[in-house]
């Protein structure tokens, strides 16, 4: 886990949280696209591998819904 350690010897820990939105498209290439009214986020996760996990299997699930896209975002906190 990434750190940087502060003047007075303590460290300060950088923590990367996943966040995983899903919903339909007009552009389905373009994450600004997205209709409010089908949005659902998910998380956060800590792990990058959860949150695509997650992400391939929504994908997977809406596979006959062209405009159908989940994103896998990073927040840093």
């Amino acid at each position: 886990m990434p750190h940087i350690k502060l003047s007075n010897n303590d460290y300060l820990i950088i923590m990367f949280n996943y966040t995983v939105v899903e919903g339909s498209h007009k552009n389905p290439n373009d994450i600004k696209t997205i209709n409010d009214q089908t949005k659902k986020e998910y998380g956060p996760f800590q792990e990058r591998d959860e949150a695509e996990n997650l992400a391939r299997s929504l994908i997977q699930k809406n596979i006959d819904d062209f405009y159908h896209r989940a994103w896998v975002i990073k927040n840093n906190l």
